[in-house]
C-alpha cells in the first residue's frame, strides 16, 4: 500500500510537471490547452485516510522532490526547445541532434530516479491496508493515472 501510495504520489508531481511544461508551450496532449479537472483527481488524504503524521511527511517529500526537480525539469524544457530549433534548419547537423537527444534522455533519466526515491519514501510511510486501496484505485483506472505507464503503474 506504501509502494503504491508513492507511485501515486509521485505520478501526480509528473502529471503537474509535465501540464506545466504543457502550459509553458501552450499545447496541451491533444492539441489545445490542457485543462485540469479537479473532480477527476485522486486524493490520497481522502481516499486512504492518511494520518496527520503522514500528511506532514508525504508533503515534506513532496516539497523536496519539487525543489531537486525545478531546475532540471526547466533544463530540460530548454533542452527540448533546443531539440525544435535544431531540427528547424534546412540541413539540421545529425549529430548535434543526437548530443541534444541523449541530454534529455540523461536529464529524464535523472528525473526518474529522484521521482522513484520520492515514491519509496511515500510508500514506506502507508499501511499495508493503504498500499492495498492505492493498488485497488490503480486496477480501477485502467493501468494507474490517465491509463499512463509511467513510474505510478510499476
Amino acid at each position: 500500500m506504501k509502494k503504491k501510495l508513492v507511485l501515486l504520489t509521485v505520478t501526480l508531481l509528473l502529471v503537474f510537471s509535465i501540464t506545466q511544461v504543457a502550459a509553458a508551450a501552450g499545447m496541451g496532449w491533444d492539441g489545445g490547452p490542457h485543462k485540469l479537472n479537479s473532480d477527476k483527481m485522486f486524493n490520497p488524504v481522502e481516499k486512504l485516510n492518511l494520518t496527520d503524521q503522514q500528511i506532514v511527511k508525504m508533503r515534506e517529500i513532496n516539497q523536496k522532490t519539487y525543489e531537486q526537480t525545478r531546475d532540471l525539469r526547466i533544463k530540460m524544457m530548454d533542452s527540448r526547445h533546443e531539440l525544435k530549433q535544431l531540427k528547424l534548419q534546412k540541413n539540421p547537423d545529425q549529430a548535434q541532434i543526437d548530443a541534444k537527444v541523449k541530454e534529455i534522455n540523461n536529464q529524464r533519466d535523472k528525473l526518474h530516479g529522484i521521482f522513484q526515491q520520492s515514491k519509496e519514501q511515500c510508500h514506506s510511510l502507508l499501511t499495508q491496508e493503504q498500499l492495498e486501496q492505492v493498488k485497488q484505485f490503480k486496477g480501477n483506472r485502467g493501468g494507474g493515472l490517465r491509463g499512463n505507464t509511467g513510474p505510478a503503474n510499476q
